[in-house]
């Protein structure tokens, strides 16, 4: 180990050496124990075991970072995985550095997530949690999708509410069994948080009752009509009336940018566009 990267609900990241593989990785150790029972603090721990061994399922899903190992540290009874480091930025801090961050970077952003996602739906599972701190854009413009710490089976239910604020539908925090559509609530989100810089439900108290409106106190930001519509069937309270991540993706096409087509001035940096004009998804 060699230096934290961040902090989460469950785990400290370090970036480290793996010595036997002779390349540089990211380790995720369980959070120190405080006044937990050895039982809770242990049961704590077995969520990092859970995500190596669901990391392990899902290692042909290209854009979800490629897992290497397990592990308990002896002497302190915190567990660890090792997995891929992905170099690259936070869209967190992408979208500050870029608000508002340009349609065709925000419509690529959105789009490279349905392509990840659409392949975890197609294992059965639901991601979870799609944030702007979950996701990392590459120097080269490619998207990754992290954590998949929450994530559960196709019509799972979580044992208590989580998720993040903003980004997961009222369902997720019902108790409801899960589907697809939980992401795509996120990804609608995702989206507005981008091109606006405000969440379709912020200020609007958990639970929902179901008659709440996106926006309550008005749309800041212009947004034109089609991507704006698309949006708010992303973010409906309804899961039936969101699209799946395939469909989405489709309806996004237009909005994406042609392969070979020139860079805009305004290209934001790193450029997720420049997946698309590159044709990288072919490589």
């Amino acid at each position: 180990m060699v230096r934290e990267l961040d902090k989460g609900g469950m785990g400290e990241i370090y970036f480290g050496r793996d010595l036997n593989l002779g390349k540089e990785v990211a380790i995720k150790l369980q959070t120190a124990r405080t006044f937990e029972s050895s039982t809770e603090y242990g049961e704590y721990g077995e969520g990092i075991s859970r995500e190596f061994h669901l990391m392990r399922e899902i290692l042909d899903v290209r854009g979800i970072p490629q897992v290497i190992d397990e592990g308990e540290n002896g002497r302190s009874g915190r567990r660890f995985l090792v997995m891929e480091l992905v170099d690259g930025v936070t869209a967190a801090r992408w979208i500050e550095d870029h608000m508002p961050v340009p349609r065709e970077a925000a419509v690529s952003v959105v789009g490279q997530l349905c392509e990840i996602l659409g392949q975890l739906h197609e294992r059965h599972y639901v991601h979870c949690d799609v944030t702007p701190k979950n996701v990392m854009i590459q120097s080269d413009g490619r998207v990754r999708l992290l954590d998949v710490g929450i994530s559960v089976p196709v019509g799972e239910q979580h044992e208590w509410p989580c998720g993040s604020p903003g980004y997961a539908p009222p369902e997720q925090h019902r108790g409801s069994r899960l589907t697809p559509q939980v992401d795509v609530f996120a990804l609608g989100a995702l989206l507005f948080q981008m091109l606006a810089g405000q969440l379709p439900y912020a200020g609007v108290e958990y639970p929902f009752d179901g008659t709440e409106q996106p926006f309550p106190g008005g749309l800041r930001a212009v947004i034109r009509e089609d991507l704006l519509s698309l949006g708010l069937s992303m973010v409906s309270l309804a899961p039936r009336q969101r699209p799946r991540a395939d469909e989405l993706l489709g309806y996004l096409r237009p909005m994406l940018p042609p392969f070979r087509s020139a860079t805009p001035p305004n290209a934001t940096r790193p450029d997720p566009a420049a997946y698309y004009r590159r044709g990288l998804w072919r490589s």
